[in-house]
C-alpha cells in the first residue's frame, strides 16, 4: 500500500509538471484513482521523455571523454588532468572513473575524483601500473581516455532538473507579466477612477480618496513583489547557466577521432640519423 501511495504522489506531481488539466485530479479523488493512474502513466513518461530529450542528446556517449595529464605528485598516485569536456562540473569528490593511456596500453586504471575545477580534474589513482608499464616515465601532456558511467547519470539528472527549472521560470514570467500589466495600466485606471468620482457630489469625495489610496497601496505591493520575482528569475538564470549541458566536441585535442589504420608506426622520439 505504501509503494502504491508513493507512486500515486509521484504521478500527481509529474502530471502537474507536464501541464495537464484538472480532470485528472478529479479522478484522483475517486476510489479508482490508482487504476486510472496506471493507464495514464505511460503517457506521462512519454511526454517527460520528449522534454528531457530536448536537453539531453541520447545519441551522444556522455560516458566517454578525453584529456591530457598536466601534473602529478612525487608519489605518482595524484594526477591533474586537462579536458575540454565542460560537463566534468557534474563530478563530485569520491566519484569513481576509469581511464587508459592510448599510447601505452589498452588496459584500464581505476581512479577517484579528488578535486573538480574548470577544465581540470584532480584524480587519485590507486595503482597506476595496472595500465602503465613499470620503469617508464609518464610525461606531462600524455593522452588519457576516460570512461565514467556515473557522469552520464549525472548529466541525465541535470537535464531533468533543467526542465523543472525552465518550468519554474515560465511560471515566474507569467506572474511578472500580470504584475507588469497592472503597473503599466495604473495611470489609466487612476484617471478612470478620478473622472468617475469627480462627477459625484461633495459627500462622495472621501470615498474617492479611499479608493485611490487602496489602488496606490496595491501598486506599491505589486512593485515590491515585482522586485522579488526579478531576483528569483536572476537566481534561476544562474542555476540554468550552471546546469547547461554542453556538447562535447574537442576543437584542439582531437587525437581520439583519428582513424586507426593498423599501419606500423615508429617509436617516438626517434634517434638522430647521421647524414
Amino acid at each position: 500500500m505504501e509503494t502504491k501511495s508513493i507512486s500515486l504522489i509521484i504521478g500527481v506531481l509529474l502530471f502537474g509538471f507536464l501541464g495537464h488539466k484538472n480532470p485528472f485530479f478529479c479522478l484522483i479523488k475517486s476510489s479508482y484513482a490508482y487504476d486510472s493512474f496506471e493507464k495514464v502513466e505511460p503517457i506521462l513518461q512519454k511526454k517527460l521523455k520528449k522534454k528531457l530529450e530536448a536537453l539531453f542528446d541520447p545519441n551522444i556517449d556522455y560516458k566517454k571523454f578525453s584529456g591530457r595529464m598536466t601534473d602529478r605528485d612525487k608519489v605518482g598516485d595524484i594526477l591533474k588532468v586537462f579536458t575540454e569536456n565542460k560537463n566534468i562540473k557534474f563530478f563530485r569528490p569520491g566519484d569513481p572513473l576509469e581511464f587508459r593511456l592510448p599510447n601505452q596500453s589498452n588496459l584500464l586504471c581505476r581512479g577517484f575524483i579528488k578535486i573538480v575545477e574548470k577544465n581540470y580534474l584532480t584524480l587519485y589513482v590507486k595503482n597506476l601500473f595496472s595500465c602503465f608499464k613499470k620503469g617508464e616515465y609518464l610525461r606531462r601532456g600524455s593522452q588519457m581516455a576516460f570512461y565514467s558511467p556515473i557522469l552520464e547519470e549525472r548529466i541525465k539528472d541535470a537535464g531533468l532538473y533543467r526542465v523543472i527549472l525552465l518550468r519554474k521560470k515560465e511560471e515566474y514570467w507569467n506572474q511578472l507579466n500580470k504584475m507588469n500589466q497592472f503597473i503599466w495600466t495604473y495611470d489609466q485606471k487612476k484617471i478612470k477612477v478620478s473622472s468617475r468620482y469627480d462627477k459625484r457630489i461633495v459627500n462622495l469625495e472621501s470615498k474617492k480618496r479611499k479608493e485611490l489610496d487602496i489602488l496606490l497601496g496595491k501598486k506599491r505591493d505589486q512593485i515590491l513583489l515585482q522586485k522579488e520575482i526579478v531576483k528569483k528569475i536572476e537566481t534561476l538564470d544562474n542555476d540554468l547557466n550552471f546546469y547547461r549541458i554542453d556538447r562535447y566536441e574537442p576543437e584542439l585535442d582531437r587525437w581520439h577521432l583519428d582513424q586507426d589504420l593498423g599501419l606500423p608506426v615508429g617509436r617516438r622520439p626517434q634517434r638522430k640519423k647521421k647524414l
